[in-house]
């Protein structure tokens, strides 16, 4: 009987330990703000047609690029979505992993998010008249943004 007791015991105790480190996990990640999300590329025929699903293409591996917010203005040999250059310092970055995910912690504020990409920089969305991929970081929140570089396909 004894036996089975501290059995009971050591089981009850390995499962409480295990509710703490979800609870702690849990809670670092409710006080941290930042931006996560997954980098895909489609390339070729992207037109959606009737009886064929449409593509959500290919996970990218490639570095993601966080700028104070940024204007049209400031985007050297822009086509579309893409430049060769940015005038402007990068504040920091993060290179998304095989499946295209990317993780990275930010202060809350207003900025301005660009993908390398083929000797150069794809604009994922632009914000307004003039305004060059604006995302707002809240405090203790992780904000989700997908981005799929589409500057191969053809539609």
């Amino acid at each position: 009987m004894s036996f089975n007791f501290r059995i009971f015991f050591l089981v009850l105790f390995g499962i409480s330990q295990m509710a703490c480190i979800v609870a702690q996990h849990n809670l670092k990640k409710q006080t941290i703000s930042g931006l996560e999300g997954q980098i895909t590329e489609l390339i070729g025929n992207a037109m959606p047609s009737k009886g064929k699903a449409s593509s959500k293409g290919l996970p990218l591996t490639t570095k993601i690029y966080i700028y104070l917010p940024l204007h049209l203005e400031q985007l050297e040999n822009q086509n579309g979505s893409f430049c060769t250059k940015i005038n402007g310092l990068p504040l920091d970055s993060v290179v998304s992993d095989k499946l295209g995910h990317y993780y990275i912690v930010m202060k809350p504020g207003k900025y301005s998010i660009v993908v390398g990409y083929d000797n150069g920089f794809f604009v994922p969305y632009f914000s307004g008249i003039d305004g060059v991929a604006y995302i707002n970081i809240e405090p203790h929140k992780i904000a989700l943004l997908n981005i799929t570089v589409n500057q191969k396909a053809s539609y």
